[in-house]
């Protein structure tokens, strides 16, 4: 696992060479050699001098970025996210006034070093920093139309724009469907809800409810989620709605509302049934208004798509079907739970993965139902790649001499063209 304080510094060392970046004391080791003086410039040639040795504190601490990130800056960039031509915006704007916006941002609580680190995000991440404000908006949202109090409102704001502060000291994000399977990549991005939440440790002002749900923000209620696959209640309420609202939030870079809205009635098992009502409500309102529109869709290429999926799900079962009662009490396998949760997901939308011609002669040319298994294929398919890194990650850390493993490991070589084959089909 690569270094998170220097993939971190290598950040502040690039932030550097933009703008000013100042020592608000002295830097200096655990030994207490003094290697910056207060008052000192950060820039890249500084950077590489630090990487040398291990510091007393944490560099967000001992320094100050000029212009950094602050309440003014977040509720600018809300307004802009509001005022999108996105559906998103669009349905936000429905729900909410212009006020909305400097009133949610007023409920996050910030803290000087965190301020570096969301001026880090805006200068070298920009996508970040959206995404995380987005999360924020849409989570109070949630938060006040089930009647949160107001202290439970700031915990969510906070909770919603820290997120993902974790991935700065990774350099991850999550994997697009185009980039070729990275187990290293993958074992980052699992972590990077648990860098998060140290981070967000060191300093009092966030409370437990903040930090947890920081943490808890990839979990799902069936157990499906990471880091630590958490089931049900033991999920805190905040990590509840956060982790219902990133998954919302994200998806919405890849679907329209009306796929996303499938998907989530497709996967009810892992999540959080009072933020999945408040959506299907408000997606109701918007598409009542007349305001939704949705792009065409191609019969041809939902069949190609179908047609991969379908392969890949059919030889993945010959495999299960193979495997004896004792193979999978000692020796459990991500396909034997995940691939009945990828055939429950098709047959509550409708749609039979072991019938593809049949299915797609039912949906003719209809676009709402090609729209709708266009996005839950794209969302199997984003699966797929997570469970093939996910076993991966578990045959790395195992050494069986199972029969089936040569089998599994096949299939997975396989499913990996194939994942590339369908990133050309979203080209």
């Amino acid at each position: 696992m690569i270094n998170a304080e220097s993939t971190y510094l290598q950040q502040m060392a690039e932030l550097g060479e933009l703008q000013s970046v100042t020592c608000t004391e002295n830097i200096v080791t655990v030994d207490g050699a003094k290697l910056l003086p207060k008052g000192a410039s950060i820039n890249r040639k500084v950077i590489e001098r630090l990487l040398h040795h291990k510091l007393l504190k944490p560099i967000d601490f001992t320094t100050q970025i000029e212009d950094a990130v602050d309440h003014n800056t977040l509720i600018t960039l809300g307004r802009s996210l509001m005022e999108r031509t996105s559906e998103m915006g669009s349905m936000v704007r429905m729900m909410r006034s212009k006020g909305f916006v400097e009133q949610s941002c007023k409920r996050i609580h910030l803290e000087l070093p965190i301020q570096n680190k969301l001026t880090v995000a805006q200068k070298l991440r920009p996508e970040l920093l959206e995404h995380s404000l987005r999360v924020t908006l849409a989570i109070t949202i949630l938060g006040e139309e089930l009647g949160l109090p107001e202290k439970e409102l700031e915990i969510l704001a906070t909770a919603g724009l820290l997120h993902d502060i974790g991935e700065l000291h990774l350099g991850v994000g999550d994997l697009p469907l185009d980039q070729n399977l990275d187990l290293d990549h993958w074992q980052q991005v699992r972590s990077h809800p648990l860098v998060g939440a140290t981070i967000l440790k060191q300093f009092p002002a966030y409370t437990p409810h903040v930090v947890r749900a920081v943490q808890e923000h990839h979990e799902r209620l069936d157990g499906s989620g990471y880091p630590q696959g958490l089931k049900a209640i033991r999920i805190s309420r905040a990590g509840r709605l956060l982790a219902f609202t990133e998954l919302a939030i994200g998806a919405l870079r890849k679907y329209s509302l009306r796929q996303l809205s499938t998907i989530i009635k497709t996967n009810l098992d892992a999540l959080d049934p009072q933020p999945v009502s408040v959506f299907l409500q408000a997606l109701t309102l918007y598409e009542n208004s007349g305001k939704s529109q949705a792009a065409e869709i191609h019969a041809n290429k939902v069949t190609s798509l179908f047609e991969l999926v379908s392969k890949l799900i059919l030889a993945a079962e010959k495999i299960v079907q193979d495997r004896t009662p004792e193979q999978k009490t000692s020796e459990p396998c991500l396909l034997d739970s995940e691939l009945i949760k990828f055939n429950q997901a098709m047959s509550r939308a409708g749609f039979d993965i072991h019938q593809v011609t049949a299915s797609m002669a039912m949906i003719g040319e209809d676009q709402e139902s090609l729209s709708e298994l266009e996005g839950l294929l794209k969302e199997t398919l984003f699966q797929l790649r997570h469970m093939l890194l996910e076993m991966q990650r578990r045959f790395s850390e195992t050494h069986s001499d199972s029969p089936d493993r040569a089998a599994i490991q096949q299939w997975i070589k396989e499913a990996e063209q194939n994942l590339n084959t369908a990133a050309q089909l979203f080209a």
